[in-house]
C-alpha cells in the first residue's frame, strides 16, 4: 500500500500536485539516462514516446469532440484552453491552438494591472526565434526591491503561460548580485488568508516563516513585509485608509505606489511579488528581499494565522471601518 503523500492535504492546489508529478517524471527520466544498460535506456525512451503519443491522440480527439458540440461545447473548449493544467498538457503534445506570441501578450496583459498598481509597467520589445526581450518601466527601475518584485511577477506569468518559450531577458531589472540570487531562489506559495480580502482590509499572515501584511485597495491586493522601515514597528497594528498605510508611530506609505512614503520618497516598504489568479493569491518569497532585511517579526503560531485576534480574515481595518 502506498504511503500518503504529505503534500496532498486540504490546502494543496491541484495544479501544485500536477507540477509535483511533472517534476517527479522528469527526475525519473533523468535517472533512466544514467542506467548502464543501453538497451534499457532505449526501451524506456521508446516507452515514453509511445505513451505520450497515445495520450496525445486521445487528447486531440476529446478536444475535437468538445469543439463540435455546439454552443456549450465551444464554451467548454475555451475553458479547457484557459485551464493551466490542461493548457500545459496541450503544449507538451503540441496541440495548443493559440500561438506563442498571442499567449505571451495575454500573459503580459494579465499582469499589467498589478505592475501599474506598483507604479511600473512592462513592454514587449521583440519575440524572435521563440526568444523574448522585455523592458520594465516606471517605478520598477527606481526601487531595487520593487524591481525584483516586478520581474518575479513577470517571470511567473510568462513561465506559466509560455513554457515552450526558449528564453527571455528583462531590461531594466536590478543588476546587483543580491537581486539576481533573489529572483532565481523564489518559491511561489498560495496564501489562503488573502483569498477573500474585502476592500480596505489589512491582515497579517506568515509565509515560509516570514511575517507579511496583505491589504486590498481599489480592488487590488498588495503584499508587503510586516515591518515599518522608519521605526521597525509591525505594520499590521497600523491602519489603512484611502490606500495609505500608517504604522502606530504615524509613518505613512502608499500601498498603491510600490509602498513609497508620501512624506519621504527615500522611504518605502518592502513589496512581495504577488499574483492573483483563479480566485486565489500567490506570493513569491525571496532571500533578503529589499534593503531593510529581517523577517518583520515572528510568524503566527499556526504558520499563517492572523495575529490581531480582534480582526477576522478579510475584515476591514479599524480605519477602513470608520
Amino acid at each position: 500500500m502506498n504511503e500518503p503523500n504529505p503534500q496532498m492535504n486540504g490546502h494543496a492546489e491541484p495544479i501544485d500536485e500536477m507540477n509535483r508529478l511533472g517534476r517527479r517524471f522528469q527526475e525519473l527520466m533523468e535517472e533512466v539516462e544514467t542506467l548502464p544498460d543501453s538497451r534499457a535506456r532505449e526501451l524506456a525512451g521508446e516507452c515514453m514516446t509511445s505513451l505520450l503519443g497515445f495520450y496525445g491522440q486521445g487528447l486531440e480527439r476529446m478536444l475535437n469532440i468538445v469543439k463540435r458540440s455546439g454552443i456549450g461545447g465551444q464554451k467548454a473548449y475555451d475553458d479547457l484552453l484557459h485551464d493551466r493544467a490542461v493548457s500545459g498538457m496541450l503544449l507538451i503534445h503540441r496541440l495548443h491552438p493559440v500561438d506563442l506570441g498571442t499567449r505571451l501578450r495575454e500573459a503580459l496583459e494579465k499582469i499589467r494591472p498589478y505592475m501599474q498598481s506598483h507604479g511600473g509597467n512592462v513592454e514587449l520589445l521583440s519575440l524572435e526565434a521563440d526568444f523574448a526581450r522585455l523592458r520594465l518601466q516606471g517605478a520598477c527601475k527606481t526601487c531595487p526591491s520593487s524591481g525584483v518584485t516586478m520581474e518575479l511577477a513577470v517571470r511567473h506569468a510568462i513561465e506559466e503561460a509560455c513554457p515552450d518559450l526558449l528564453g527571455f531577458e528583462v531590461e531594466g531589472a536590478p543588476e546587483n548580485d543580491a537581486a539576481t540570487e533573489d529572483r532565481h531562489g523564489a518559491e511561489w506559495t498560495t496564501v489562503d488568508e488573502a483569498r477573500h480580502l474585502q476592500e480596505g482590509a489589512l491582515i497579517r499572515a506568515a509565509v515560509a516563516g516570514v511575517s507579511l501584511i496583505f491589504c486590498k485597495s481599489n480592488g487590488q491586493v498588495y503584499a508587503y513585509r510586516d515591518r515599518c522601515p522608519a521605526c521597525n514597528l509591525p505594520l499590521h497594528l497600523g491602519t489603512l485608509e484611502a490606500g495609505i498605510l500608517a504604522c502606530r508611530a504615524g509613518h505613512r506609505f502608499s500601498v498603491r505606489d510600490a509602498g513609497v512614503s508620501p512624506d519621504d520618497s527615500h522611504l518605502f516598504l518592502e513589496p512581495v511579488p504577488l499574483v492573483a489568479k483563479d480566485g486565489g493569491v500567490q506570493v513569491a518569497m525571496v532571500k533578503g528581499n529589499g534593503k531593510n532585511g529581517g523577517d518583520g517579526g515572528s510568524p503566527g503560531k499556526n504558520g499563517g494565522d492572523l495575529v490581531d485576534s480582534n480582526r477576522e480574515v478579510g475584515e476591514p481595518s479599524v480605519a477602513a471601518r470608520q
